[in-house]
């Protein structure tokens, strides 16, 4: 699959790309063959009752599971070390990228289908947006997707355990608060 439309920084690495999984016509292909199928068996039932010749029906039934096939085929899902890309689009692009510093939350979502046959949806949660901004739909093992989101998120974020600055620097603070509390002693016994 071609990635001209993802522009890295120096230093960005793609660590997850997927696509939705081809089997997302299958609704599609299910309105498709109604449309084919149910003029033609009116037709067969009632053949004068359905002046319409059958075949234009037939062509169709073809163009649901087709246009939604092209349209699956043009979307694509990344996760790198800094942001989590969505491409989509047939005949225009859209990408919307989200950086790891802005993302909240992110969680999954598993049907019963989903369930069964491994596949679900991702959702990434950012801060100021209005909820969901960014949906990875119809993915496989969306559980282990969700995990490199958050891991690559804490990871942006240093970890919540560090502190900032050195130990020098920690030191020289406790040596000022320390130099401050004995002149607040001295003061207060003076004041008595």
């Amino acid at each position: 699959m071609s990635r001209d439309w993802l522009t890295l920084e120096d230093g960005e690495e793609v660590l997850w790309s997927a696509s939705p999984r081809v089997q997302s016509i299958y609704p599609a292909l299910f309105v498709g063959l109604l449309i084919a199928v149910v003029p033609a068996g009116m037709a067969l039932l009632s053949p004068d009752a359905f002046p319409v010749p059958v075949w234009p029906f037939a062509l169709l039934g073809i163009l649901p599971p087709v246009l939604t096939y092209v349209w699956i085929r043009n979307v694509e899902f990344v996760v790198t070390d800094r942001r989590c890309y969505r491409k989509q689009g047939v005949f225009s692009r859209d990408v919307l990228a989200v950086g790891f510093e802005s993302v909240q939350n992110s969680s999954y979502e598993q049907g019963l289908f989903g369930t069964l046959f491994g596949h679900g949806t991702v959702s990434v949660d950012t801060a100021g947006g209005m909820g969901t901004e960014l949906t990875f739909w119809n993915i496989e093992d969306p559980r282990s997707v969700q995990n490199l989101v958050l891991d690559q998120r804490e990871a942006f974020d240093g970890g919540d355990d560090e502190l900032p600055g050195t130990v020098e620097q920690w030191q020289a603070v406790l040596a000022e608060v320390r130099q401050l509390r004995r002149a607040a002693e001295r003061y207060e016994r003076s004041s008595r």
